[in-house]
């Protein structure tokens, strides 16, 4: 036989054991490997959902903690802005007193 034709001879045995196969019921292993192929499937749904909750839930939070350190901020602003005008009251009183006193110094070594 030439080489030629071994190869046609390969080509139709192969032909002709893949048609066999086709026109056969499933046997318990196909039925499993099925199953298992669809467990798998509906797996992996739950585990996209899971995922997509987590990630929606922790935007969510992310969200919130936003907020919550924005409100801190306000307040913190608002209470070093209410500090620095007492501050400022202090040091004008004080300068006040200072220019009493000066003006008291004054008077008293005309004296």
């Amino acid at each position: 036989m030439k080489l030629d034709e071994r190869i046609l001879l390969a080509s139709a045995m192969v032909a002709a054991l893949a048609l066999a196969g086709c026109g056969r019921k499933e046997g318990p292993a196909e039925q499993a490997g099925k199953k298992l192929d669809q467990a798998v499937q509906e797996a992996g749904k739950k585990v996209d959902a899971a995922v997509t909750a987590a990630s929606d839930a922790m935007t969510s939070t992310g969200a919130k903690v936003g907020a919550a350190a924005e409100a801190a901020g306000q307040k913190i602003e608002a209470g070093a802005k209410e500090a620095g005008e007492a501050v400022n009251k202090a040091v004008d009183a004080t300068g006040k007193a200072v220019e009493k006193t000066g003006e008291k110094m004054q008077e008293a070594a005309k004296k």
